[in-house]
């Protein structure tokens, strides 16, 4: 096009200069969630069953290990991989359905979403083993913090291993194959009560916060290489 046509046309349809373009901004600009907004916000779209099978499995544990017992603690650590199992349901539902590519077209990231609604179980999970562990320290007569990385450390390992097979393994399938992770730590501790050694948990000393630290540091791994799939998917 010739040059001077160009410029004719830009001069006849430019467009008017904008005015007060600085205060419309401000009047419509797009309000930014907190984190612990973001949270809840989120926990509204976790499913009911999620809170209620959860709070059941609690009242489950502790009516199976009340008593003055010695095995009390050993009891309800064997059962908290159940909790971690019902998180791992949570988490993974949406790859589970295959509908990560809808919930990448809202405007919601999914890497905010996602992140608030584990963090949302999560927190809840711990609330509700935060407050098992004086009850069955009492009951079991063992200390309140040793009680609490009892119950801890299946539920992280239990956790950890989820994350890993619900990046490898799609559909219905990666919620067998964490049902069958979750179950196998649940007979570990079975098996090792009856061998009369604790693998999962000890009453005291370095083995039990060395088992913590491990499941702790494994559960972490695991949720960063949550984070960077689902950054990757995102520029897929």
């Amino acid at each position: 096009m010739d040059r001077k046509l160009k410029t004719a046309l830009d001069a006849a349809f430019a467009a008017p200069p904008p005015e007060r373009k600085a205060s419309f901004l401000r009047a419509h600009r797009r309000r930014e969630l907190g984190t612990v907004e973001l949270i809840l916000t989120q926990a509204g779209y976790v499913r009911w069953w999620t809170w209620a099978g959860s709070a059941a499995l609690f009242a489950f544990i502790l009516a199976l290990a009340s008593g003055r017992e010695p095995g009390t603690v050993w009891t309800a650590s064997a059962l908290t991989p159940l909790l971690a199992l019902i998180a791992a349901a949570e988490w993974g539902r949406s790859r589970r359905y295959g509908m990560e590519e809808l919930e990448l077209a809202c405007r919601m990231p999914l890497r905010a979403a996602l992140l608030s609604r584990m963090a949302a179980v999560g927190l809840f999970h711990f609330a509700l083993l935060g407050l098992a562990a004086p009850v069955l320290a009492l009951w079991g007569g063992a200390g309140v913090f040793e009680t609490g990385a009892s119950l801890l450390t299946p539920y992280l390992l239990t956790a950890a291993v989820g994350m890993e097979l619900s990046r490898r393994v799609r559909g219905q399938w990666g919620l067998l194959a964490c049902a069958a992770a979750a179950f196998m730590v649940c007979a570990l501790g079975v098996l090792s009560r009856r061998a009369r050694r604790n693998l999962i948990w000890a009453e005291s000393g370095p083995v039990l916060w060395t088992a913590l630290g491990l499941t702790l540091a494994a559960a972490a791994l695991e949720l960063i290489k949550t984070i960077k799939e689902t950054e990757e998917l995102r520029w897929n």
